[in-house]
């Protein structure tokens, strides 16, 4: 299995990188749309800002060959920043456009808050009931907002603070994480392993 971790310039490689490593995979940093030709799994990092990731993709031509590799139903893991591009609308520095996966926008918390930390998850789904409750480590200042309720089924676990935070979404092959897997210590290399092993069944 060939695992691709995609670079937009700005996330943290090394995390997810060794993480796999470690897991027995020996994954490739994707620079080039070419490159993207040849993965099974695409996992997408998560950290910088949505305009500068996203402007970055559709300048280097990364956007539209994300497209085509979902639309192989290949899967991707998006986390953090890699989860929030899939949504429709994104309004950190600026507005800009997502994959629209998701029918949300990604707007910033009250009071430009950050939700930092470790956090229990609760778990709806049978699938990943093997996470419900556990802690995973947080670190962002935007999330998701639904725009109709039709896409919350999409939803699949959440934390509760002053508001609901959607934390884990699941459409077709995609699977985005607010958390960081990575830096979750043994539950998120659990989820990571979790996810090299996971076949999509829409």
């Amino acid at each position: 299995m060939k695992i691709g971790i995609l670079n937009y310039n700005a996330c943290n490689l090394a995390s997810i990188y060794n993480s796999i490593f470690r897991l027995g995979y020996d994954p490739k940093i994707i620079e080039k749309r070419a490159e993207l030709k040849s993965i099974d799994k695409l996992i997408i990092p998560g950290v910088g800002a949505a305009k500068n990731c996203l402007d970055y993709l559709k300048k280097n031509d990364l956007f539209s060959e994300v497209e085509i590799f979902f639309k192989k139903e290949k899967p991707i893991l998006g986390i953090c920043l890699g989860l929030q591009i899939f949504s429709k609308n994104l309004f950190e520095h600026g507005k800009s456009s997502g994959f629209n996966l998701i029918d949300a926008d990604v707007v910033s918390f009250p009071n430009k808050k950050i939700n930092i930390g470790w956090r229990k998850i609760l778990i709806n789904d049978k699938n990943w009931i093997e996470f419900n409750n556990k802690s995973f480590y947080f670190c962002h200042s935007y999330l998701l907002k639904f725009n109709n309720a039709n896409d919350k089924k999409y939803c699949k676990a959440r934390i509760n603070s002053q508001e609901e935070i959607p934390s884990l979404i699941i459409k077709q092959n995609f699977i985005g994480t607010q958390f960081h897997p990575e830096k979750s210590q043994t539950v998120g290399n659990k989820f990571i392993e979790k996810f090299l092993n996971w076949e999509p069944n829409n």
